[in-house]
């Protein structure tokens, strides 16, 4: 069922952004498929818009600039790897592992919240991941889908006390994006509620979460040997306009104007209202998921938006898989607000895709 429906989607996503692309204004950013001066639109090269382009780069020639290294390896290293099995085609290789990795991330978080809870709880979560006014990434140029993928491994090994199996995803999950090595702060507090915090029940499984930051650890690695900055990453941070700043002062930064001294777009006011509303749905639904899920599901919520912008926070809550399973929960008892919340937010993600597409930033 789950599968049927991925390809429906998928198959009207393609078909609403095509067409969108004839039908709506194109923006000449100089990013992959844009048009330009002595430039055409590529409809396949407009889904590495924006941050796809960089992984593009970075997958085809290296990190190059400064700003680059703000990107993790392992998705460009993947694309670089399967690209020379598909004779060179760094589109194609990028955009196959994007669709593959989200179907299968679909799969097994609906098996992940059917094993847990229930068949509709799990069926109810996954069609409102599907059609979340974002989820157009996840077939993107984009890490998401990758990432994602390697959160719900890890998460599914955590659950089934599987620690080395969930550490080595974790460490790839960490590998992929920054927000990953968030996943070791949910094993080490799963561990500890096993033995019941007690230090006295240490074992090997302790060594093994500590796989889960081989990959941070290792891209630092590397770049203390490339830059001579192991921290290169957050260095960079400036140069995206992100700074580190406390959660609630980025908040605030977003009240409407005259509260605040800076103005705010549209797109400003969407960032701020999914977030807000993302922190109100895990704080009630607390005692809904695991601690675990609970932890991770928070965390990938704070840590961006402690970077002084909520920019790009409707996409980064995709990570946020906790949320999900809570709205799958409330939808299982309100039949009559299903079809109606599902229609908004797939209207919503139509509108999103087709402006991404068509060159327009949308996160």
């Amino acid at each position: 069922m789950i599968l049927k429906i991925f390809l429906f989607w998928r198959l009207g996503l393609l078909l609403i952004t095509y067409l969108g692309s004839f039908t709506f204004p194109l923006v000449a950013n100089g990013a992959l498929g844009a048009i330009g001066p002595g430039r055409q639109f590529d409809f396949w090269k407009s889904q590495a818009q924006w941050d796809g382009g960089h992984y593009f780069q970075i997958a085809n020639q290296g990190y190059l600039l400064n700003s680059d290294f703000a990107f993790f390896p392992f998705f460009p290293a993947l694309i670089k790897f399967f690209a020379l099995i598909l004779n060179g085609n760094y589109l194609l290789s990028g955009l196959l592992i994007s669709n593959i990795a989200f179907v299968t991330f679909l799969l097994i978080f609906y098996k992940f919240i059917k094993d847990k809870y229930s068949k509709d709880i799990a069926f109810f979560a996954t069609v409102t991941y599907l059609v979340f006014p974002t989820s157009f990434f996840a077939v993107s140029y984009y890490s998401e889908s990758i990432f994602l993928l390697l959160v719900i491994l890890t998460l599914k090994f955590l659950k089934d006390e599987k620690f080395l199996l969930s550490a080595i995803f974790a460490s790839l999950a960490s590998l992929t994006r920054l927000i990953g090595i968030m996943l070791t702060v949910s094993l080490i507090y799963s561990y500890f509620s096993k033995i019941n915090f007690n230090l006295k029940k240490l074992n090997r499984y302790f060594l093994h979460i500590s796989v889960a930051s081989f990959g941070f650890v290792s891209y630092s690695v590397y770049l203390f040997y490339k830059v001579n900055d192991p921290l290169k990453f957050l260095n960079v941070q400036s140069f995206w306009l992100r700074q580190v700043v406390d959660p609630i002062s980025t908040l605030f930064t977003y009240l409407p104007a005259p509260l605040t001294a800076e103005p705010r777009t549209a797109y400003d006011y969407f960032d701020l209202l999914l977030t807000l509303l993302f922190l109100t749905i895990l704080i009630v639904g607390i005692r809904k998921i695991s601690s675990s899920l609970w932890i991770f599901s928070m965390l990938v919520i704070l840590i961006p938006a402690s970077t002084g912008t909520l920019t790009s926070m409707p996409r980064y809550l995709l990570a946020s898989l906790g949320t999900f399973v809570i709205i799958g929960q409330y939808l299982e008892t309100k039949p009559k607000l299903r079809l109606t919340i599902w229609a908004v937010l797939l209207t919503l993600q139509a509108i999103l895709a087709v402006r991404f597409v068509n060159g327009y930033w949308v996160a």
